[in-house]
This record gives structure tokens, C-alpha cells and sequence, in this order.
């Protein structure tokens, strides 16, 4: 997430200790320190967080929730209070988690969107011819005054009636069909890797001309011949006879008649696959037997496309087909129809997030926030913290010094001020994800990116109430995390001396029940069985026993002495805490157990390593009661007693 979601203490805007009763036309319930808490925030995060009482607003649900939510607030105010914050580690995961929700929401509302119409668009698609003249980076002004001329001249025929394909011989650079000028082929949106021509394509009638326009690879115009629906997908698998690239007639004519021949064995029932295994020039999917991974229109060359496509059934062959690479014999395998949205919106939204589009999205975004808000900018704020930056800025290494005396607004959007300190603070965690030559450049960049995502969350928390708390529960809650770990959790468990101490005085709270003291053995026969009882009755250690009939790679005996609590181990509890040996319990491997109750031990206090666990979790509740105490003390609380009784029913 970006500086705006650090907003520390500085840059909150905290009411004065004097708040109104009423706030942005809410009624507050209660304040701390003079920071007012409404009303309708309290009912959200009473509703949200206590799913089992959605029906309860009793005055005494009400008030256990107002007490813990009270406790809360004054703990949040004790981290901005030590500028928790501020650390970096804590701003790395306010800017992570704050990052990660602006974008869920921002694709919830605007990527789904334009994906949907996206995937509207794709459903049909278009023949489109086009007359092209290059540029390159070589190219000049009177190159490009030029190339537009003579483009607007050729257009111009071909508006008045002539041929377009005499036309694209004539003028276009673009050759790739020397048989059918001008062809670009069928297409569907998001497929022509430009979005002017795509653009182009799409916009002009059926039948009609556009006009010249620029793309990155020159400048052109187009004449869309036809529309059709969505083709779908087809599988297909194909033996290619290639020729070479400059074929010479003779060539041309040899690869065409082996790719005749092919063709008569498969009509005869050779097998296509072995075919195409031993045959094919396409030595990438000749070890597959020629299968091609499933494609649509403007994937494969023109003639190939229209070859597969124009297959009806699964196992229809068609061929030999030229192309540029040579004869190609085709087989269908599948075809599906056009997706639903449901089948296709991840594969979208990934290409409009991979395409220039995605950005497009944002900054068009951003464009309508500034008019719906006031928005300002302070060009001598921005320039402050630029000046601030050295060489250290190129390399990711530069620090944010003090900022204290740095809280004029650098830019604002509504209510929201975003200052100095979180320009600086912005820069600073964010330094590493650019690499660019200049400072200037940099900072340009990551300045647009920090306006930009303040911009966003700005208008999506002032029209989703969810998002807005969400996001506010980040603000809060992770310094609020890190100031617990810092103050109880990591105190709890390495403070030892105090953590003896609280054993101490509550050591009576740790106590074991009543246990027996109890040795199980366990015997692989009735013989073994008999030599052992009487080892056990004439009290041969465990130690012994097992000396005896145990060797370093056999077990053959085992005995365990413990403590037992009751549920521990059924035939411990199968002996009633009775003193002495039971009878013989067959195992279903056929081996024999038998018990001997040594003694009952009555109750005794556990040792603080026994019950370090449970120790220190009532250390920590005792240090955080403690330390709620002192906040108390040191931050008033007053609630609104009437707003409060508003809400009980």
C-alpha cells in the first residue's frame, strides 16, 4: 500500500476534544481523547464481528461489545501515540495489505466491467484488410507528412471505387499475401497486439474504409470486408511439407508432390499420426503425432486457419494446404463453440491487466475522481521532498530523513490531504520496484503512482462503506499487532523473571489432579509373560527388565513408568487406581500388556516448565489489563449515554 494508508498521527485528522455530537451527519457514541467514534461505525463492526447476535442489540450485548471496542480504540491510539506506524516494517505491510484491497476492489468494480464488455465483443469477429506504410525510429517529420499523404491519397481511390487489392499491391509495405493484398485476416478483440488498429478494426461499419492512423509499426488504413460470429476453438493435428522461404517453382512443385503422395497413403488407412511422426517437417509436434494446442481465428496463418475451420467432424482430413511454410494436410480432432464469460473471464482480465489497456483503465479512473472531488496540487510541497533525494534514490537505498517539520499538503482530493511526510515515506518503500537513469524520472513516476492509488482508494471508500472500514481496520489493526507483540506477546514469553514472579503468586492455579504413578509392560508370549511378573514382583527396575531380554537391534520387552492422568491410557484406567498388578490384556498382534499401579499421587502443584504454556498466556492477559488500565488513565473516554440507549431494542 501506498503513503496515504500509513496516515500516522501527523497526518490524521483528529477532531478536537470539544467534537460536536454529530460528525459527517453521523451521531458519535463515544470518543477517546477527543477522537470521535460514531454510531453507525460501532453498529458495523458490531454487526460484522458478532454474526451470532445479528438480532441481539440488548443493552448488555451492546455494552460487552462497546467495552472491548472502547479497549481497542485506546490501544490504536497508544500505537499512533509511539508511532508504531512509522517503522518500516509496519509500513511495508500497511503499504502490502492496503496495495492488495484497493486492487481487489478496483477490479471488482472497473477490470470486471471492462472485461465483460470485452468478452461481448469477442463474440464476433472481423475480415479486415488493411493498406500499410512502415516507419521506424529513422523515420522524420517529412517522412511521416509524407507517408500520411500518400496514404490519404490511396484511401481516397480506393473511396471512389477501386479495387482495394490493387491499391495494397500498389502502396502497402505490408506483403504477407501476395495473392490477396492486404489481408490481415479474420480477427477478435484483444488479438491485434496494437490498440489503435484493434481499435480501427472494430469501429469502422462493415464494408466501410477508416481513416489513416498510427500504430507502432507505421501508419495505415483499414476496410473491414466482413463480420461473423465467434468460430470457437478448433484441435487439430497436421503434416507439413515445408518449403523453403525463396522457393524456387521446381521446389515448390517437389514438396507438393510428396505432400500428394501423403495424402493418397492416408486415403488408403495409413495411420495420420505415424504419419506424422516420420513425415513431418514440423518437428514440434511431430513427436505428438502433429497435434497442435487448440486455437482460434488470427492464431495461425491465413489459408491454414480457413482450411481447419471449414472442417465439419472430428476426423475429417483436408490438404495438402499452402501456406508460407510449405503444404500442410490437416486432420480435426475438436472443436468448441465460442466460451461463456464464466469459461473465459481469468484468461481476459489477464490480458487486459498484461496490456496497455489495464493502465488506461486507471488513469481514466483517476481523470473522473479529479472531477467529482476538489483537487489540488502544491508544486513547492512536491519540489520539497525532490529535493530531498540523492544518488542513493537511483540505487534503492535512500533513507526518509525526520520529517517533522514536513507536513504542508503536497496534493488533496476532497478531505484527504496527502502530505510531505507520506510523499517521502512513499518514495522510500517503493524505491525498489523502479530502475530508472535519472532521479527525475523516478521520483516522476512513483509520484504519479502514489497520486494515483490515493485517488482511487478515495473514491472507492466514499462509495463503499465496506471497503472504507476494511481498510480502516488495516490502518488500525496492524500497527495495533505490532504494538502488542512489542508490549505483551514477545514480553509474555522472554520476560523470565517477571514471568516467575506472576507463577509464583498464582502457582495454586496450576495443579495437577489426582494421577497414579503406573508401569505398563508389554510381552510377545505367555512364557515371557510369567519370567517377567516375577522380575516386576521382586521390583527389578524397568532398566533391568528390559537388559535382559532386549538386544541394541531387537525389542522384545517394554516397559514405561509414568504419570498418569485419567483418560490417558485405558488399561491404566481399567485398574480403579487399585495398588498392585493387573491380569494379562491380549493384544491383537498376539502379544500380552499387563499394569501395575505403584501408587496414587494426590494433587500436586506443576512446576513452572509444566505449565509454561498456560503461564504465560495468563501473564500476557494480565500485562494487557494492566496496560488498558494505564490507557484508561491517560486517555479520557466519554460516551454519549443517549446515542448509546438509541441503540438498544
Amino acid at each position: 500500500m501506498f503513503a496515504c494508508l500509513l496516515m500516522i498521527a501527523g497526518s490524521m485528522a483528529f477532531l478536537p476534544a470539544s467534537a460536536q455530537s454529530k460528525m459527517d451527519g453521523n451521531e458519535v457514541l463515544f470518543t477517546v481523547n477527543g477522537q470521535p467514534v460514531t454510531k453507525e461505525e460501532f453498529l458495523y463492526v458490531y454487526k460484522k464481528n458478532n454474526p451470532d447476535k445479528q438480532g441481539d442489540f440488548s443493552e448488555a450485548s451492546l455494552q460487552d461489545y462497546l467495552d472491548l471496542y472502547i479497549n481497542f480504540k485506546l490501544k490504536v491510539m497508544e500505537a499512533r501515540a509511539e508511532k508504531i506506524d512509522t517503522t518500516e516494517k509496519v509500513r511495508e505491510e500497511l503499504q502490502k495489505y492496503g496495495d492488495q484491497l484497493i486492487k481487489s476492489n478496483f477490479d471488482k468494480e472497473v477490470l470486471e466491467a471492462a472485461a465483460l464488455k470485452t468478452y461481448n465483443q469477442m463474440k464476433t469477429e472481423r475480415l479486415v484488410y488493411h493498406v500499410m506504410i512502415m516507419t521506424d525510429k529513422n523515420t522524420t517529420d517529412a517522412d511521416t507528412t509524407a507517408i500520411i499523404a500518400k496514404l490519404n491519397a490511396a484511401r481516397a481511390r480506393v473511396v471512389k471505387g477501386e479495387d482495394f487489392g490493387k491499391v495494397a499491391r500498389e502502396v502497402s509495405t505490408d506483403n504477407s499475401y501476395p495473392n490477396d493484398p492486404g489481408l490481415v485476416g479474420w480477427i477478435t478483440t484483444m488479438q491485434i497486439n496494437d490498440e489503435n488498429f484493434e481499435h480501427m478494426a472494430f469501429s469502422t461499419a462493415v464494408g466501410g474504409i477508416s481513416p489513416v492512423f498510427k500504430t507502432r509499426f507505421g501508419y495505415h488504413f483499414v476496410m473491414v470486408k466482413a463480420e461473423r460470429p465467434a468460430s470457437g476453438t478448433v484441435t487439430v493435428e497436421h503434416i507439413l511439407v515445408k518449403t523453403p522461404k525463396d522457393a524456387k517453382p521446381e521446389q515448390i512443385a517437389a514438396a507438393k508432390m510428396k505432400a500428394d503422395s501423403l495424402m493418397g497413403l492416408l486415403k488408403n488407412g495409413a495411420v495420420f499420426e505415424d504419419l506424422a511422426k516420420t513425415n513431418s517437417d514440423d518437428k514440434m509436434s511431430a513427436v505428438n503425432g502433429g497435434r497442435l494446442e487448440p486455437f482460434g481465428v488470427g492464431k495461425m496463418v491465413y489459408n491454414f486457419q480457413e482450411a481447419a475451420f471449414a472442417l465439419k467432424n472430428p476426423g475429417d482430413i483436408t490438404g495438402p494446404v499452402q501456406t508460407s511454410y510449405g503444404f500442410h494436410i490437416i486432420k480435426l480432432m475438436e472443436r468448441k463453440p465460442f466460451g461463456t464469460y464464466d469459461e473465459m473471464k481469468d484468461e481476459i482480465k489477464g490480458k487486459i491487466e498484461r496490456s496497455g489497456e489495464y493502465a488506461k483503465l486507471r488513469s481514466d479512473f483517476v481523470a473522473n475522481v479529479k472531477t467529482k472531488y476538489p483537487f489540488t496540487e502544491n508544486m513547492d510541497a512536491k519540489k520539497a521532498v525532490y529535493a530531498m533525494l540523492d544518488s542513493s534514490f537511483l540505487t534503492g537505498e535512500w533513507k526518509m530523513p525526520n520529517m517533522e517539520s514536513m507536513q504542508k499538503t503536497v496534493f488533496s482530493i476532497g478531505d484527504r490531504k496527502f502530505t510531505e511526510e507520506d510523499l517521502a515515506s512513499y518514495m522510500e518503500l517503493n524505491q525498489r520496484a523502479n530502475r530508472d537513469h535519472t532521479i527525475d524520472e523516478k521520483f516522476g513516476k512513483l509520484y504519479d503512482q502514489a497520486m494515483e492509488q490515493t485517488l482511487i482508494e478515495y473514491d472507492l471508500a466514499a462509495r463503499n462503506i465496506d471497503f472504507k472500514r476494511l481498510l480502516q481496520e488495516y490502518r488500525d489493526g496492524l500497527p495495533l499487532f505490532a504494538m502488542l507483540e512489542k508490549k505483551i506477546w514477545s514480553k509474555g514469553s522472554t520476560d523470565s523473571t517477571g514471568l516467575a514472579n506472576f507463577y509464583e503468586a498464582h502457582k495454586a492455579d496450576y495443579m495437577w489432579p489426582e494421577r497414579v504413578e503406573a508401569t505398563i509392560y508389554k510381552v510377545p508370549d505367555a512364557t515371557t509373560d510369567k519370567a517377567v511378573r516375577k522380575m516386576a514382583k521382586k521390583n527389578v527396575s524397568d532398566k533391568d527388565i528390559m537388559a535382559k531380554y532386549n538386544t541394541d537391534s531387537t525389542t522384545v520387552v517394554t516397559v514405561k513408568t509414568g504419570l498418569y492422568l485419567p483418560g490417558q491410557d485405558s488399561n491404566v484406567d481399567n485398574m480403579n487406581k487399585t495398588i498392585g498388578t493387573g491380569g494379562d490384556i491380549l493384544n491383537a498382534d498376539g502379544t500380552i500388556t499387563f499394569v501395575r499401579i505403584n501408587k496414587v499421587v494426590p494433587p500436586t502443584n506443576k512446576t513452572l516448565d509444566e505449565a509454561r504454556g498456560y503461564v504465560i498466556s495468563a501473564y500476557q492477559d494480565y500485562l494487557e489489563k494492566q496496560w488498558i488500565a494505564e490507557l484508561h488513565a491517560k486517555y479520557p473516554v466519554k460516551v454519549n449515554e443517549d446515542v448509546f440507549k438509541s441503540m438498544v431494542r
